[in-house]
């Protein structure tokens, strides 16, 4: 079958599930029939705290951007730049970005400032909300579709990032959040408005589809998968209703995209019909994992297997940033991978690094020895979020990986709506937690409290290779042994020993998770070295050099970028070689018989000219 005789089949599917839904005949699974599945390990809700390095210097940068808005603004209301539609327009996910980072910022620990905007913007939607649910911040009209393509994303995407900062309000202890938004919803599911929540005011019945600048294809809602979140995360809050999980079983699942999915047909992303196919369509995957843990049905979580392997195989930038954006259908076709910026390619959209992280999160899960699912996180986290995010703590829309790096913004964008909340939760995918121990996942200075146990872990990840982790408080859990599993990277180039108190206790193999299983005593420490080196990673997308092969270079999982010189006249197998530490700045490299070229992390380049692809031999 050629891509335009797929396309059009994937359409017509697309389209007859789209009438199903809208007119309410779409068949769904029934409460009765839900096996719900836990988690084999949980992110830790609260108990994280950062102690060093870069993932804390971003933390921090992230609480001074949501301060800068709270005290130099109006109240939040007003942009800090001018003639801002992000809020004017999106007015309830600016409420919902603020309300989540302070939120999140407060499972860490309690802190007065953030506290206030919580307690603040939650007062303030109180005092607006109807009797009858109604909350949001403008008129109701704008939760039917509209043939505005801004305006219409409110009924989805302004709902949903209300929801999730709400949620994140009642999760640290704000009594108000929740009973405003179960009012909401249910007015919602009341509403004449619900069934068409996933459907435009355009011709359903159109062959034209994906039009960037024009009208959603197959009579779609703008940017439809935004919507799909906010009824997941009223079911999965301590106010869930079934009702929460029927609705968006019956009008946001799309069983077509489902089984292409599990099918790994990439077209069936870059060629999306619904809407602009780009990394939002992400949040469809993203869904299906929390589908899965609400009904157990098997059809999600192979949906979404498929899913993951259709965006690492080709839709994964070398780094772990999206390498889909926003686009007429067909730019971002299956391992097209752009790098060049024009009027017509973005790269690395800060929203979908987030969706791809938080995709790989849940995945971690469910399947906590699973090495590659953290190891994507890792990069998404050292290669993409450090990288999108700006020493004031502004964000980036778009990672570009040469040239220039994108203006940092603080008006509202997408990218910092999502962004934002991500950076804010970071102490969360550092480990993970099961009945039986702990996870280490990723590498950070940082301090864990699990069971009345304390973990510290001490290291200078990414610029050091040593590791020391120390146990304390585990009298109350004295005769009882646990688990402490950790990750052994995929990017390490040897297996690695793990001692306990200077003996050594187990080997682990790169990919996988060693396990320590003993009874644990007051001060045990377990010390270890990664192995980081230097390595190329060949460049095989779309925007290739005539004469030379591209290839970026890593050191562990960091990305380097090349500054001085997009051209290296050497042979890729000597590069590494050439490349020799340059004193008192770490990660920074000078090159062997060039002049005035280096590589350093792509993460903090800020005004210097770079590639992540130079040319080799």
């Amino acid at each position: 079958m050629d891509t335009n005789e797929y396309i059009e089949q994937l359409n017509e599917k697309a389209r007859a599930e789209l009438e199903l839904i809208t007119t309410g005949k779409k068949e769904y699974l029934k409460p009765e029939d839900w096996k719900p599945v836990e988690y084999a390990a949980r992110a830790p809700q609260t108990g994280v705290t950062l102690d060093g390095g870069p993932l804390l210097t971003c933390y921090e940068r992230n609480i001074d951007y949501i301060k800068e808005w709270w005290e130099k603004t109006d109240q939040w209301k007003d942009p800090i730049e001018e003639d801002n539609w992000w809020v004017s327009c999106l007015t309830a996910s600016s409420e919902g970005r603020m309300l989540s980072v302070a939120s999140h910022t407060l499972r860490w620990g309690e802190r007065e400032d953030m506290r206030r905007i919580v307690d603040t913007i939650v007062g303030l939607i109180k005092e607006r909300q109807r009797d009858d649910g109604y909350c949001l911040p403008y008129e109701e009209s704008f939760m039917a579709p509209v043939d505005n393509a801004p305006q219409d994303e409110r009924r989805n995407y302004d709902r949903v990032n209300l929801t999730r900062g709400m949620v994140a309000a009642a999760n640290v202890g704000n009594t108000d959040a929740l009973p405003i938004m179960r009012k909401f919803y249910d007015w919602l599911y009341a509403s004449p408005y619900c069934a068409k929540l996933l459907s435009g005011p355009w011709d359903a019945t159109s062959s034209k589809h994906n039009d960037r600048d024009g009208k959603p294809g197959l009579g779609s809602a703008h940017n439809c998968n935004n919507g799909h979140e906010g009824s997941l995360l009223m079911y999965f809050s301590s106010v869930g209703k079934p009702d929460d999980l029927i609705a968006v079983e019956r009008y946001f699942v799309q069983d077509f995209f489902i089984e292409a999915s599990r099918n790994r047909e990439p077209l069936s992303l870059s060629d999306y019909p619904f809407h602009v196919a780009h990394s939002y369509v992400f949040l469809a995957y993203k869904a299906w994992l929390d589908h899965y843990r609400a009904t157990g049905a098997e059809k999600y979580i192979e949906g979404a297997k498929g899913a993951w392997d259709i965006v690492f195989n080709h839709f994964r930038h070398i780094g772990s940033s999206a390498a889909i954006c926003e686009a007429t259908a067909g730019v971002y076709r299956p391992d097209t991978l752009h790098v060049h910026r024009d009027k017509e390619h973005h790269t690395g959209e800060n929203c979908g690094t987030v969706f791809w992280a938080d995709i790989n999160h849940r995945l971690l899960q469910f399947f906590p020895e699973e090495e590659k699912y953290a190891s994507e996180i890792e990069q998404a986290v050292l290669n993409c979020i450090l990288a999108n995010q700006a020493e004031n703590g502004h964000i980036r829309y778009h990672a570009r990986l040469e040239d220039k790096k994108d203006r940092p913004h603080s008006i509202n964008t997408c990218c910092e709506v999502m962004g934002t909340p991500f950076i804010a939760s970071l102490p969360q995918y550092i480990y993970s937690v099961a009945d039986d121990g702990l996870y280490v996942n990723l590498f950070a200075p940082s301090t864990i409290k699990w069971n009345g146990i304390e973990m510290k872990q001490e290291t200078e990840f990414p610029f050091g290779e040593g590791f020391r982790c120390q146990v304390s408080g585990v009298s109350s859990r004295s005769g009882k042994p646990w688990k402490l599993r950790i990750r052994v990277p995929g990017w390490a180039d040897s297996d690695v020993e793990f001692s306990v108190n200077g003996e050594v206790a187990a080997t682990g193999k790169p990919g996988s998770y060693v396990t320590l299983d003993r009874e644990w005593s007051d001060g045990d420490e377990v010390t270890f070295d990664l192995p980081l080196k230097l390595r190329t990673e060949k460049y095989v997308g779309a925007d290739q050099d005539k004469k030379h092969e591209r290839h970026a270079m890593f050191y562990g999982p960091v990305l380097l970028a090349l500054v001085g010189t997009t051209d290296l006249d050497i042979p890729v197998a000597d590069l590494p070689g050439r490349l020799k530490a340059v004193e008192g700045k770490p990660l920074h490299f000078n090159i062997d018989g060039i002049y005035g070229a280096y590589y350093m992390p792509y993460w903090p380049i800020r005004k210097e000219l770079f590639t992540c692809f130079p040319t080799v031999r």
